[in-house]
């Protein structure tokens, strides 16, 4: 059970740090040429993004990312839990 939810934890763990790097992405991506996944369709030269499109993104990537650390809180709660109930398992016998 503790490997199952350490796995799950380095999962959402990657997923923080895909997270935390999207910008980054969005960024260079139209540095190369690109429409920032849909932020500027026009691309970088004639940039006319919505009033809210960027501040829609921002708001999906927080809840997202508050959703993962808690979800890691959670698995590392459930990771503690597991292994003060073996602890109290083994040292009663």
């Amino acid at each position: 059970m503790v490997i199952l939810l350490r796995v799950v934890q380095a999962i959402l763990l990657a997923g923080v740090a895909a997270i935390a790097a999207v910008p980054l992405f969005l960024v260079f991506d139209l540095v190369s040429g690109g429409t920032a996944l849909g932020l500027c369709p026009n691309g970088l030269a004639r940039c006319e993004p919505g009033y809210f499109s960027g501040i829609e993104l921002f708001g999906i990537l927080l809840v997202v990312l508050f959703v993962a650390v808690g979800g890691i809180g959670l698995c590392a709660a459930g990771i503690r839990r597991v292994q003060s109930a073996k602890y109290q398992v083994t040292s009663t016998k």
